[in-house]
């Protein structure tokens, strides 16, 4: 049996009120959207994704990674192979990225069913994530929202079995982004839903049904990545189904137009409540469309994913419009860092990156970063590697209102992990009395800062109710 073994949405905690946004330009719009937050981008969505998806499954049992998203913080520079080392893949991990349109979640993951299909993999991961910028003031700005989820893909445990896939793929100019544009750009959302999005979705989802033998009418859940709920009505009635039954519809109200995540966090929330047996069509356009089928099996009742309204719980309201400018990067906010050479990350990548600290042989004490000489019992040269845990325990902390940091007033927190080893990192995400001691913590791949005209990234503590 192939399919889906796991599957985790992820969410940034920023909302903003569409009607901030609404107040600004004079228009209307209502709902909240998602927002990155500062120190958010692609890349660290998709890690945050990986280690929800991951659980406590070890890393090692995965020997492919796709990366999907259509704003990846870099043009040339392979984004899965740093979600790959931040989640403590083994080198020998097979990776990709796709990008190009918003169906790059879709072309993944079939990508990755394919490797495991093939046996070049024995399990895969799929993390779709975008951060879509779109022109302050534009039609587009209210629609979108930030997000990310993950998927594995494999042969044992498979909780949404593979039955058949169909795929369209023809030039149609709706989306956009050049590569000396910033912001997303769209020539008719009209015409386009009607003849970019609902025709080549239907044709896709009728033709991956064809071939499952599945009639429109059997579908327990039509799940359609849409510019709208209106496009995704209409490609629902083309192909046969009751919108209204049937339809799982976009998260434009509540999070907004996600972009590539946006087929697998429509599957996850499918699959919180199908039962064994069900057949589930989710379909993704761009250029074209993907269409797969998958069908509901009995190891689902007890590996269901989280909830998306807990993923979506927590939120923290962004005070204004201006803040959501900022947080997107369209306002100066940029901090300078040191220069991180290559010299410096290779030497240090195991213990940056993957988190590794150093465990004595002689007293067990577990400290980072790593070292010869036990900080304990001042044994020498006794130590070994030990991977660290990425959930722990505020030990004290600060808030310092004068650093010079994409998130100000700073939190500086000294966390004890879980099974050893203490932290000193800046805190993200947090709302007002969330730090404090004893607080919960989860560890969350960030960008810290900017030097040598690149991004710098490291671990940083959020509180673990918003993970």
């Amino acid at each position: 049996m192939l399919g889906i073994t796991r599957i985790a949405p992820y969410f940034p905690r920023h909302r903003l009120d569409r009607a901030l946004m609404a107040a600004a330009w004079g228009t209307r719009a209502a709902g909240t959207r998602t927002v990155a937050g500062p120190d958010e981008d692609a890349l660290t969505l998709a890690v945050d994704a990986v280690l929800a998806c991951l659980g406590e499954t070890d890393p090692a049992s995965y020997d492919a990674l796709a990366f999907a998203s259509t704003s990846a913080p870099y043009l040339e520079k392979q984004v899965a192979s740093v979600v790959a080392t931040a989640c403590d893949l083994p080198r020998t991990t097979a990776v990709a990225d796709f990008g190009g349109s918003v169906r790059a979640g879709t072309t993944a993951l079939r990508a990755a069913l394919d490797a495991v299909r093939a046996g070049s993999a024995r399990a895969a991961l799929v993390a779709a994530a975008d951060t879509r910028p779109a022109e302050p003031g534009s039609e587009l700005e209210p629609l979108l929202g930030d997000g990310a989820a993950a998927a594995a893909v494999g042969r044992e445990g498979v909780i949404a079995e593979l039955v058949a896939t169909a795929t369209v793929a023809e030039e149609f100019t709706y989306l956009w982004r050049t590569d000396a544009q910033r912001a997303l750009r769209v020539s008719d959302l009209r015409f386009g839903a009607s003849y970019g999005y609902a025709r080549d979705v239907a044709e896709a989802v009728t033709a991956a049904l064809r071939r499952a033998e599945v009639p429109p009418s059997r579908l327990a859940r039509l799940l359609l990545a849409a510019p709208d709920a209106r496009a995704a009505a209409e490609a629902a009635a083309r192909i046969g189904c009751d919108p209204k039954a049937q339809l799982v519809g976009p998260l434009v109200a509540e999070a907004g137009v996600l972009g590539a995540p946006d087929p697998l966090v429509l599957l996850a929330r499918a699959l919180e409540t199908a039962a064994p047996g069900d057949f589930l069509a989710v379909a993704a356009h761009g250029e074209g469309a993907d269409a797969l089928v998958f069908r509901a099996t009995e190891a689902l009742p007890a590996a269901r994913p989280r909830p998306l309204a807990a993923a979506l719980a927590g939120g923290l309201a962004l005070p204004s419009y201006a803040a959501f400018l900022r947080a997107r990067g369209a306002l100066p906010a940029e901090v300078a860092g040191e220069t991180v050479t290559a010299m410096i990350e290779w030497k240090e990548l195991r213990q940056d990156v993957r988190l590794y600290g150093s465990r004595c042989e002689v007293c067990g004490l577990v400290q980072y970063p790593q070292a010869r000489v036990c900080i304990g019992c001042r044994a020498q040269d006794r130590t070994v590697e030990q991977k660290l845990a990425k959930r722990g325990t505020v030990f004290t902390f600060t808030i310092d209102h004068l650093a010079s940091a994409l998130v100000s007033p700073l939190a500086m927190v000294v966390v004890d992990l879980d099974g050893g080893g203490r932290l000193y990192l800046q805190a993200t995400d947090v709302g007002p009395g969330e730090v404090r001691v004893g607080a919960r913590m989860a560890l969350t791949f960030r960008r810290l800062h900017e030097g040598g005209e690149n991004r710098n990234y490291f671990w940083k503590a959020r509180p673990m109710d918003a993970s």
